[in-house]
């Protein structure tokens, strides 16, 4: 019967900076494993057991491949009663490992099929024999220690082949004594099944060993891939949780230019995805404002330098305004404004050419005309589309 306590016991922590002096650094994600690890052999020390599954969940999916985590929590649900979930965490061990012995082990004392003295005792006489048999083929096998071992064995041949010839020519045609040397050859034709057989089975082996190889590289390559998408996970979750610092810091026009600009079109997993949209449309709304007021405070700090870069800065501010304000189904209060001034400011910017930006402008000062007919800002309007199609400068 298989004693939780006493196998609880058995488990100990693993120390990560002991295991790279050994073996060199070690992946970060794997340290993460390990410190889950510890974390639920420490909570399974205050009887936390639930608490610990958890732990070493995470630390399974983090690392697949933790065959010690996978059998502590074996252990966890058999200290919980529930021995079901025991049972299938072995057999995965098993499965994915074939010399697992020590969940192989669990389970035959869960079955009480073998006290686990004799299951050692066992397994002890198995190896020594086995260990004696090694040794007997290898000390047959081995050749002499003197060099020249392979003259003695070819002059023996010699020797044998002359010895038969020379009884061959002694012994009349008509004795009794029948020597024919082609039976000898026959013989040794006549052992080519087996011969057959063994390459028959030499050729399997090797076919087995290839595909093997093969699984291995597969097992390789997605190991690699699952480790690049985990990567691409921590990097995506880190740009999201920037993201949405900026959003309850009221940072919104920051948020929407990071998404708008520094993020469309990148490939990103499809849950962060999600996210980041659902953050854009809570900021485009309230990002508004915040682009109306840089544009204008850009706008008006050119009034005397009257450069064409700050005009095309404060253009480009006036644009990602208008560009929210037309994907929004009701006209914000700032509209008619940002449209006006922000035509003003992409004509004079003169880019990317001069009849470029007077033709955007133009499509500007229309939508003030088009939201407000009656306003004062539509007769403004008006008059700057009268200035350009008569050719006339606009001014600041």
């Amino acid at each position: 019967m298989l004693d939780i306590n006493e196998e609880l016991s058995k488990f100990e922590f693993i120390d990560v900076e002991s295991v790279e002096e050994k073996i060199g650094r070690i992946p970060d994600d794997m340290k993460n494993a390990i410190d889950l690890y510890n974390k639920a052999l420490d909570d399974l020390r205050s009887n936390n057991e639930d608490i610990a599954i958890i732990a070493l969940k995470k630390a399974i999916a983090i690392y697949p491949a933790f065959y010690e985590a996978m059998n502590l929590m074996g252990i966890c649900f058999l200290k919980l009663g529930d021995e079901d979930n025991a049972r299938h965490m072995f057999n995965k061990v098993i499965q994915m490992d074939d010399n697992s012995i020590r969940a192989s082990k669990y389970l035959d004392q869960m079955d009480g099929k073998v006290p686990s003295e004799e299951v050692n005792a066992n397994k002890s006489k198995r190896m020594r024999k086995v260990a004696t048999t090694a040794e007997w083929i290898r000390s047959g096998l081995s050749p002499e220690k003197n060099n020249p071992y392979y003259f003695k064995y070819i002059l023996g041949i010699l020797i044998g082949i002359f010895a038969m010839c020379l009884v061959w020519i002694i012994v009349p045609s008509g004795s009794p004594v029948n020597i024919n040397i082609g039976d000898l050859f026959k013989k040794a034709v006549d052992t080519s099944p087996e011969l057959k057989k063994l390459e028959t089975e030499n050729t399997e082996l090797s076919t087995r060993l290839n595909e093997a190889n093969e699984a291995l590289m597969q097992a390789n390559e997605t190991e690699r891939q699952l480790r690049d998408q985990m990567e691409q996970y921590i990097h995506w979750s880190a740009i999201l949780r920037n993201l949405q610092n900026l959003y309850w810091e009221e940072k919104y026009k920051e948020v929407v230019i990071q998404i708008e600009r520094d993020l469309a079109g990148l490939d990103m997993p499809g849950d962060i995805a999600y996210e980041i949209d659902e953050l854009n449309s809570k900021c485009k709304p309230r990002a508004v404002s915040q682009f109306y007021e840089s544009a204008r405070a850009i706008y008006k700090s050119n009034a005397n330098s009257r450069s064409l870069d700050l005009y095309k800065e404060a253009a480009d501010e006036f644009i990602m305004a208008i560009k929210i304000i037309e994907e929004m189904d009701s006209k914000p209060s700032i509209a008619v404004d940002a449209y006006y001034y922000g035509g003003k400011a992409i004509a004079l910017s003169q880019y990317p050419s001069k009849e470029a930006a007077e033709e955007e402008a133009l499509r500007c000062f229309n939508a003030v005309i088009e939201i407000a007919p009656r306003s004062q800002m539509a007769s403004y309007a008006r008059s700057r589309i009268n200035d350009i199609e008569s050719g006339k400068a606009i001014k600041h």
